[in-house]
């Protein structure tokens, strides 16, 4: 189980950083320093925030899993989690900064969250496979 882990911990930090450098940097850089991104970000603690998320999701996976389609069940194990965060990093930072207007903010940071979660918990279901139910 122990490698099942560290794979999915890589597969978490590599698809994370790729969505969120493409989603943020790339995609909607001009709507992200509309809102007063920084413009050098800290990077560093984007790779702490990860490093921690990580652990955490390549820890719960295991324990959320009650059998059946690994891609189907790891899918909807990142959307819980995608809605979990996403109710921090959407409705949460909204209310406590001047983010400009709600809707724009909303769809941007509201898509981001399920999408990326989503994602990255398929590649889970992907990587533990079939369990034994506990």
């Amino acid at each position: 189980m122990e490698k099942k882990f560290w794979s999915a911990f890589a597969a978490y930090l590599i698809l994370t950083f790729i969505c969120a450098v493409g989603w943020h940097l790339v995609l909607f850089k001009d709507y992200y320093m509309s809102i007063s991104m920084r413009k050098e970000p800290l990077i560093h603690l984007g790779v702490l925030s990860m490093l921690i998320q990580a652990g955490i999701m390549s820890s719960l996976y295991p324990l959320f899993y009650k059998g059946g389609e690994p891609l189907k069940e790891g899918a909807k194990f990142g959307l819980i989690m995608g809605l979990f965060m996403g109710s921090y990093g959407v409705l949460a930072e909204a209310g406590k900064f001047d983010i400009g207007p709600l809707d724009s903010w909303f769809l941007h940071e509201g898509i981001y969250f399920p999408l990326q979660f989503t994602l990255i918990g398929a590649v889970m279901g992907l990587i533990y496979g079939k369990m034994k139910r506990v």
